[in-house]
């Protein structure tokens, strides 16, 4: 009727009529210029998948597009959560877990204010993994521009790597009075290197009578100098075959009224102890 309207034109023609389309004027007018460029009056085709898909998509693991799923977390307002380390468990772990946990329980209690609670007594210890102190080195960032190889050095282009890597380990305790020691942890390589005056072997290996030896001369005044009473202490440590030698057994008997066993201590506490966390 009027080839020279607008879509301004159009949209306030169209909202004089008995029975107005329930949109307001400006959404009415894009709507009609999408008609008259586009030349149809079909909706545009959207891009992705309906967002009331994706639950379907979960159930039968249809992948979808990344706009999609963004606008779908979007409009749910969902929070991202990074999967966090566990104690791998089987069926035997978790049965003995249970069985050591009510071990623990009957003698150290289940409430603070029970009359069997001395958890606050516990010095948990342990020592760490090995940090290697080698430096890293990553092949796809380290790289060197040249027009030919030829030019390169050999003491440039090569990357010197260690079999098998230096690296220190370390001891530490926590209690209820706080870390053992204070100032940080205990470097047992640096000690372990120490009691190698006599022995001629390029590398010294822990063993039970070293750990015995380590207790008395570090660990065991460091616990002293926080706890400051050790017979008020239960000591704890993990199950190592090391840690349970008769003459590593008698080091802690004479020091500490109490120990707990390493029957009572289950293997797979590592979720449970706070120094592993540390």
């Amino acid at each position: 009727m009027n080839p020279t309207w607008m879509a301004s034109n159009i949209a306030d023609e169209i909202q004089s009529y008995e029975n107005p389309p329930s949109l307001r004027r400006d959404a009415l007018r894009r709507k009609i210029n999408r008609i008259l460029q586009r030349g149809t009056m079909k909706d545009r085709s959207r891009c992705g998948a309906p967002r009331t898909v994706v639950f379907d998509l979960q159930h039968t693991n249809i992948q979808s597009k990344r706009t999609f799923v963004r606008r779908a977390i979007e409009e749910l307002k969902l929070k991202p959560f990074k999967l966090k380390k566990a104690q791998k468990l089987i069926a035997s772990n978790k049965q003995r877990r249970v069985t050591c946990a009510k071990k623990l329980i009957r003698k150290f209690g289940a409430r603070k204010n029970g009359p069997k609670w001395e958890w606050n007594k516990i010095v948990n210890t342990d020592f760490s993994g090995i940090f290697t102190i080698e430096g890293f080195h990553n092949s796809k960032n380290v790289v060197i521009y040249v027009e030919d190889s030829s030019e390169i050095s050999a003491n440039l282009i090569e990357a010197p790597m260690l079999k098998h890597p230096n690296g220190v380990m370390f001891w530490g305790g926590i209690c209820t009075k706080g870390l053992i020691p204070h100032d940080g942890p205990i470097n047992f390589t640096e000690w372990l290197r120490d009691q190698r005056q006599n022995d001629k072997r390029k590398r010294m290996y822990m063993t039970g009578e070293l750990y015995a030896r380590f207790l008395r001369e570090e660990a065991i005044p460091a616990i002293n100098e926080v706890v400051q009473n050790l017979d008020e202490v239960i000591f704890q440590d993990d199950q190592d075959s090391k840690h349970r030698t008769q003459v590593a057994m008698d080091v802690i008997y004479d020091l500490f009224e109490e120990r707990i066993e390493a029957n009572d201590g289950d293997a797979k506490f590592a979720d449970a102890w706070p120094i592993e966390n540390i």
